[in-house]
């Protein structure tokens, strides 16, 4: 099993339906709530497990029930969760709030909480595993202070460092320049040039303007068209595979995992790519999202089928 390090979001979901969006002072009756795990990090280091690579998970969490959720699916997905911390500023656990009306449109509000919480001292604490581990990858869901340390700190200790830039926030030049691979989906890339989330230059043309940042890998991701890679040696588009989706939620986390656990056992960044895209193309035909990642013999099996 090779070892990797994720640093990122732990929140848990939670969705009600409604007939329709309550104005201010109104109670609507609902139904169908669920609660769910979710953050970003969460969900890659879940993948990342499934996929068959030991997990070193580093995050922050709240004193409460769902902090107490949040440790026990690390334990049920074998992670290392011995640099998880909980909040010492008395902030909950991260949560999200989803209301879909009878038309299926939402309305969210997000707290990160304890997220935030985890700093630079808290990768400090993690050199010594870091120094271990195959890579290191990160989101945007946690402070910008603690991205950009995590990443100049990699680069100080020789260890690879990838970075899944959503949600998107505006990124320095210096932290581009210190990711080893960045694995933005369309709009995110377009947004880390500045262009206008519908802007109609090519997306191979994206890729290579994020290249010329400084990026030494560039992968764009694409929804079912899979994504496209641009490096010193490779400008290519790598296919998604072929399925009837149900839910395209957490699609890309199920690929950054997937890809991750590939590119740490040695395989080219081809063939990463083609792994996570399998393994995301399998999750999509699954509702939910850490309940729709699937594991290494799922995707080994679908493999061989193509």
């Amino acid at each position: 099993m090779k070892k990797i390090a994720v640093v990122g979001s732990y929140a848990v979901g939670m969705t009600i339906f409604g007939d329709h969006f309550p104005i201010a002072g109104e109670t609507v009756p609902g139904h169908g709530f669920f609660a769910c795990h979710g953050g970003k990090g969460s969900n890659q280091a879940v993948a990342a497990a499934r996929m068959g690579a030991k997990v070193v998970y580093g995050t922050c969490i709240g004193n409460d029930s769902f902090g107490d959720g949040a440790m026990k699916l690390f334990d049920e997905e074998k992670m290392d969760a011995s640099f998880v911390t909980r909040s010492k500023e008395g902030q909950s656990t991260g949560v999200g709030i989803v209301i879909i009306n009878s038309e299926g449109e939402n309305e969210i509000v997000i707290d990160f909480g304890a997220n935030k919480e985890f700093s630079p001292a808290d990768i400090d604490r993690m050199v010594p595993a870091l120094k271990e581990c195959s890579l290191l990858l990160m989101q945007l869901e946690c402070s910008m202070e603690t991205v950009e340390y995590a990443a100049a700190k990699c680069k100080e200790i020789g260890v690879p460092f990838v970075l899944n830039p959503a949600p998107f926030s505006p990124l320095s030049d210096d932290l581009l320049r210190n990711c080893t691979y960045v694995t933005p989906n369309q709009t995110e890339a377009r947004l880390i040039l500045h262009l206008a989330t519908d802007d109609p230059t090519p997306d191979s043309e994206i890729a290579r303007m994020l290249y010329e940042k400084g990026i030494p890998n560039v992968i764009v991701t694409l929804g079912n068209e899979g994504c496209y890679i641009k490096n010193d040696t490779l400008d290519v588009q790598v296919p998604g595979i072929k399925v009837d989706a149900v839910d395209t939620t957490g699609a890309g986390d199920t690929f950054t995992g997937a890809f991750c656990v590939a590119i740490a056992e040695g395989k080219s960044i081809t063939e990463a790519c083609r792994f996570g895209n399998v393994a995301a193309g399998i999750a999509v035909t699954i509702p939910g999202v850490v309940e729709s990642i699937p594991t290494r013999e799922e995707v080994d099996k679908k493999m061989e089928e193509m």
